[in-house]
């Protein structure tokens, strides 16, 4: 595979403060790796991939480069199994049949966490977007599994009073590949629809955690979670679609996802402030795999139920300790710094305690670097500095489909107008979801260029061409809001 650093369209490049504040921050910050070193080969979920294609970008700036494929979960942990990659990504472990194959060493690590999301392309009968759709676990098992087919199902209706669909026929979008999004919302819907997904998954062969959904008459299969997302965003044919994807894409592409019931009866959405709540009830395995029994059924009011972690896959032996300092500051990285980027890009950050698991568990990679104190100085994880917001996204039972949908994070507000925003450019929002900001396919390779370029660049000053990487980036977001004056000598 080659070196470059690439971000596919999937990729959100999101304005990180830690970057612009570079020069004067006494947060930790790898050592500048020769650009001739060693260049790691990553491979595995999509679901993860909106954020780690973020990251590399970032790291890409200290001169480190890293290569991450797509590729689906199972994919991604096969390759690791054949000695492919030196890394893999899955929302889901090893499963019983690939244990015997491992002929390495593994551990796992959390990277970030996120909502199993259900993204909709639906219209009133006038041809408006419906924004607040309210599906629970049961009408979302019935619809994935072939129970439910019309938009006028009397389920659906109970759900959403008042809510007129235009659009008739469900077209569910699943995916094609073996996928940890695909296993994650398997276990949801047997823990939470058993009677539904029981009878499904036995018929089928595909006990939950199921990676490869079984297609079924009136469903569309799609490949990676950009795959699902494109054709529900499709207006040519998605419309009636519903598809489950990480919630970055959906609203990266200005498109809603459905309001969730939880345990408490409130519908609610997959933002970061519900996310963290749910997740405060999940409970870890000794090797830091996820117990989220407890996450589906938490009973705060805010609470989004389809909510989990992702992770990395990496060696404790038996790795090139040069390519373990790589991964190692990448990974210290993703931890600390990089959280700050998890709620733009529709994702939710690590908490203290799986910051500290990621640290124990990065020291035993080969050659890895020593991690700095977990604390606001060291390591601007947002959970750490206590820059999170309130919890908000949550609407009672009695508020109907037609009550606003839940707030918009930080910003939102002002960029709910580019609610049909596509996934290539521009600011997209939609009522109760996050506001995502994303570059055009131009500025995108911009930002790369100049990133490889001071990836290249002499060691001796990295500061300076990461701070002016940053404002090139914020002057191309913001556009015409900021005015740039030069100082004449």
């Amino acid at each position: 595979m080659g070196t470059r650093v690439r971000l596919g369209a999937r990729g959100m490049l999101a304005v990180c403060a830690c970057l612009a504040a570079a020069s004067g921050s006494s947060a930790w910050r790898p050592t500048p790796a020769l650009a001739s070193g060693p260049t790691l080969v990553g491979a595995g979920s999509t679901w993860v991939q909106i954020a780690l294609d973020q990251w590399r970008a970032d790291i890409a700036r200290q001169g480190f480069t890293i290569n991450y494929q797509g590729v689906g979960s199972s994919a991604g942990r096969e390759f690791y199994i054949i000695n492919q990659v030196d890394f893999a990504a899955s929302e889901i472990p090893f499963q019983p049949d690939e244990l015997p194959q491992l002929k390495k060493s593994y551990q796992y690590l959390p990277d970030v966490a996120g909502g199993t999301s259900l993204m909709y392309n639906l219209t009133t009968p006038s041809g408006a977007q419906i924004t607040n759709l309210n599906l629970d676990a049961e009408t979302a098992a019935k619809i994935f599994t072939g129970g439910i087919a019309t938009w006028q199902n009397p389920a659906i209706q109970a759900l959403n009073p008042g809510l007129h669909i235009h659009q008739t026929s469900i077209i569910p979008v699943v995916r094609s590949d073996g996928s940890g999004t695909s296993a994650q919302f398997s276990l949801y819907l047997a823990a939470q629809a058993p009677d539904v997904w029981n009878g499904f998954a036995q018929s089928q062969g595909c006990p939950a955690p199921c990676s490869q959904w079984p297609p079924f008459p009136g469903s569309e299969q799609q490949n990676g979670s950009d795959g699902v997302a494109n054709f529900v965003a499709n207006s040519a044919v998605g419309q009636g679609s519903v598809g489950y994807v990480e919630a970055g894409y959906a609203f990266g592409r200005g498109f809603p996802v459905a309001n969730l019931r939880n345990a408490s009866g409130n519908f609610v959405q997959p933002v970061y402030q519900n996310i963290s709540t749910a997740l405060a009830h999940a409970t870890l395995n000794a090797d830091l795999t996820q117990n989220l029994t407890g996450v589906y059924r938490a009973p705060e009011a805010n609470a989004y139920p389809m909510s989990s972690y992702s992770y990395m896959i990496t060696q404790t032996s038996g790795f090139d300790p040069a390519k373990g300092f790589v991964l190692g500051s990448w990974l210290i990285y993703i931890a600390c710094a990089g959280q700050q980027e998890a709620a733009p890009l529709g994702y939710s950050p690590l908490p203290p305690n799986l910051v500290r698991d990621v640290f124990t568990q990065e020291q035993k990679i080969p050659g890895a670097p020593r991690p700095p104190p977990i604390d606001a100085q060291h390591c601007p994880n947002p959970t750490i500095t206590g820059q999170i917001g309130s919890a908000r996204g949550a609407h009672g039972p009695g508020s109907g489909a037609g009550a606003a949908g839940p707030a918009a994070v930080a910003s939102a507000a002002a960029s709910t107008a580019a609610a049909g925003a596509s996934a290539s450019a521009g600011a997209g929002a939609t009522s109760g979801s996050a506001s995502v900001k994303t570059l055009s396919d131009a500025q995108r390779q911009a930002a790369f260029a100049l990133a490889e370029q001071t990836a290249n660049g002499p060691l001796a000053q990295p500061v300076v061409p990461l701070v002016v990487t940053a404002v090139v980036i914020v002057v191309a977001v913001f556009g015409p809001s900021l005015v740039v004056r030069r100082r004449r000598r």
